[in-house]
């Protein structure tokens, strides 16, 4: 009887020791959890406040330039150092990228093509689908009957049929989207990662927009954006990461601001390289 007793008692504590380290396990795994969450809403922090005065310190040398030569500046690269972190600054003329409200079809299927990793028929299937998309009228974007559709953000392409995260992700780097947009694409300011979507569509165009770049480069005078919008990225080295902090910002002032620059659009920052 006592061995029997002695039997089920061990029993009792096998089961409390297995239940303890469950228990234990798991407050380790929630504490690691919320370790990572921490670090990574630090990190974010860190980027944003790096990331945007490293814009703010361009713009305004970029100002500054103008102010001296009595002309506006022209697209730019700057490295600049924020605390302990150096951020890589380019700012970039926003009418070299596709105006998702205003490419033509083809232009749209070379983008989808190189960019959204589809195969030639699945590119054009898309692109028609996002002229498509934007000829219709959309009482669900709040205009009046019968305005046609716009993209407002990158992130209306999602609603377009054969568009998903993963080519969203693909061509983000490629598009713009906006009221403020300038409606067309100039080929000259187009940055080179572009060149290969303007060859498919006309090789002799592509080679000209190289030849006059390269010709800028050796005056150092790079295309200045007509329509005074450019999209400004931010590269943060933190934490191990590459972070990208981005910004639409168009010259000229915003009402109540003394800044010659206003931000029209900004992006979260999120992780471009391991």
């Amino acid at each position: 009887m006592k061995a029997r007793q002695r039997g089920v008692a061990m029993v009792v504590v096998v089961w409390f020791i297995a239940a303890m380290s469950l228990v234990v396990g798991g407050i380790v795994a929630l504490a690691r959890v919320e370790s990572g969450t921490t670090g990574l809403h630090v990190a974010r922090a860190k980027v944003v406040a790096a990331g945007d005065g490293a814009i703010n310190l361009t713009m305004a040398a970029r100002q500054s330039r103008a102010t001296r030569a009595g002309d506006t500046p022209p697209a730019m690269d700057s490295l600049q150092r924020i605390g302990e972190l150096e951020v890589l600054v380019r700012v970039i003329p926003a009418d070299g990228f596709v105006d998702l409200n205003q490419a033509p079809a083809e232009l749209l299927a070379a983008l989808f093509r190189h960019a959204g990793g589809m195969d030639s028929s699945q590119a054009q299937t898309v692109a028609n689908n996002v002229v498509k998309w934007r000829s219709a009228t959309r009482s669900d974007q709040g205009r009046d009957a019968g305005e046609p559709a716009r993209f407002y953000s990158l992130e209306d392409l999602l609603r377009v049929e054969g568009v998903n995260r993963s080519v969203l992700d693909g061509v983000r780097n490629f598009v713009v989207a906006g009221d403020w947009a300038s409606g067309g694409m100039n080929w000259d300011s187009a940055p080179s990662a572009m060149l290969p979507v303007l060859d498919a569509v006309d090789p002799s165009r592509g080679n000209t927009a190289r030849e006059r770049r390269s010709a800028r480069s050796q005056r150092a005078t790079p295309a200045a954006s007509g329509s005074g919008v450019y999209r400004v990225d931010a590269l943060v080295e933190y934490g191990g990461r590459l972070w990208l902090r981005r910004r639409w910002v168009q010259t000229g002032g915003a009402v109540g601001s003394s800044l010659p620059w206003h931000v029209l659009r900004t992006e979260a920052p999120r992780v471009v390289k391991e």
